[in-house]
């Protein structure tokens, strides 16, 4: 009988192991989907600063943008 229990208890203990795995997991996707949305927040914010020097160079020398 406490066998059967203690068989009971250690399937239990993997099954929360394996949970748990699966939360580091997913918190380690939320943290790179993260990284890469605050890199292509940079990338977008130096793209429009590009795009504004163009511009303004271009109205330095009499072009029309």
């Amino acid at each position: 009988m406490f066998e059967l229990f203690a068989v009971g208890l250690e399937m239990q203990k993997r099954m929360i192991d394996v949970q748990m795995q699966g939360v580091e997991v997913a918190r380690d996707m939320v943290e790179t989907a993260q990284q890469n949305i605050q890199a292509g927040m940079a990338t977008h914010d130096a793209g429009q600063a590009g795009m504004t020097a163009i511009k303004s160079w271009m109205k330095l020398w009499g072009m029309r943008g």
